[in-house]
């Protein structure tokens, strides 16, 4: 009978002079650990929430991240796709703003553009003002980072469907913060992504190193690839995204509540979550509370989109069926490259 060329099974080896189970298991665990737990930017927790409740919240996404992390990146990628739309409501509501308050003919105006555009503008041609919305505030927006606080105490986190709204009335205008803003409250966590970094290098060095000189690979080494991959990946897609903001940054409306704009106050009153007051007590959690928080958290994150149909509508003009096609490629490509590792194991 032919002798079989299979590989054999090896049982779990000590330390012996070579690498053992242990040592091998443990630096994949490690590296899968840095690479889904410092790569996740979650979104800010509202200002009532109890701290189990967002410790359970901050768990409950590891654990996808853990089990489905190419599920991870396409809520990603979907993100950064809602924050380049908002990119372009904010800058044209912006832009619309300031041709209805400044006359173009004026000279404070004309010195805003380069002296060769002002020669050259056509007198039809609207004025081209500079924006300052940015991907790093549209982020911080759709990560619930930005409110407003009037002066009676009531406290408004905005959505991204307000934006254009709140823009063209004149509350919000692009100056109001900046992205150093943004970078000051949002948690770097520098030591974490170093370490990560480090990490992932020397597991990367080390499984080359074997391959080069044809040693074998562990299946979970390839696996870890695979997180490996989805993590560099996601890194990339939010790498604009504040990380560990606690509190939004404020924007103070020099009115009450009840004094906003009729219009506005019909539109943001569809946000049941939307006002809190500024002395609301931190909710008391219960055993049933948590319970029901955790199971309605991983309810929506099944859910690519992240806000109510109603958010889509002032984008519903800029949707592409180009863009969409691109997103998903991307998507279908980190799914069967994540899968493919696996499968190559």
């Amino acid at each position: 009978m032919a002798a079989s060329t299979s590989t054999p099974l090896v049982s779990w080896r000590l330390e012996d002079g070579g690498r053992s189970t242990w040592a091998l298991v443990w630096s994949c665990l490690v590296t899968i650990f840095a690479c889904t737990w410092t790569v996740l930017h979650l979104n800010l927790p509202r200002r009532n929430s109890p701290t189990v409740r967002i410790i359970l919240a901050n768990f409950s996404y590891w654990l996808l991240a853990i089990f489905f992390p190419e599920y991870v990146f396409v809520h990603a990628s979907y993100g950064l796709y809602r924050a380049m739309l908002l990119k372009q409501v904010c800058n044209q509501a912006q832009k619309t703003r300031y041709l209805e308050l400044v006359d173009r003919d004026s000279w404070l105006s004309k010195r805003a553009s380069p002296l060769e555009h002002v020669q050259n503008q056509d007198p039809a041609e609207p004025h081209l003002f500079r924006t300052e919305w940015t991907l790093r505030k549209c982020f911080c927006i759709l990560a619930g980072g930005l409110a407003l606080q009037t002066q009676d105490g009531w406290i408004y986190v905005l959505r991204r469907s307000d934006m254009q709204l709140f823009i063209q009335a004149g509350i919000i205008e692009d100056v109001d913060f900046h992205d150093r803003d943004v970078e000051d409250r949002a948690k770097s966590d520098s030591l974490g992504k170093i370490f990560t970094v480090i990490q992932t290098v020397w597991f990367l060095v080390n499984m080359i190193a074997r391959w080069a000189n044809a040693l074998p690979v562990a299946p979970i080494e390839l696996a870890t690839v695979a997180y490996i991959a989805c993590g560099l990946l996601m890194y990339a897609t939010w790498w604009y995204k504040p990380k560990g903001m606690a509190a939004p940054i404020t924007i103070y409306v020099r009115c009450d509540r009840e004094d906003m704009p009729t219009h506005l106050l019909d539109h943001i009153s569809t946000n049941s979550h939307g006002w809190v007051h500024i002395r609301a007590q931190i909710k008391k959690a219960t055993v049933l509370s948590v319970f029901t928080q955790t199971v309605r958290f991983f309810f929506e994150a099944t859910r690519i989109t992240e806000d109510g149909v109603n958010d889509d509508v002032p984008y519903t003009s800029l949707y592409k069926p180009s863009h969409g096609c691109i997103v998903t490629a991307i998507n279908t490509f980190v799914a069967f490259l994540y899968c493919g590792i696996h499968l190559a194991g």
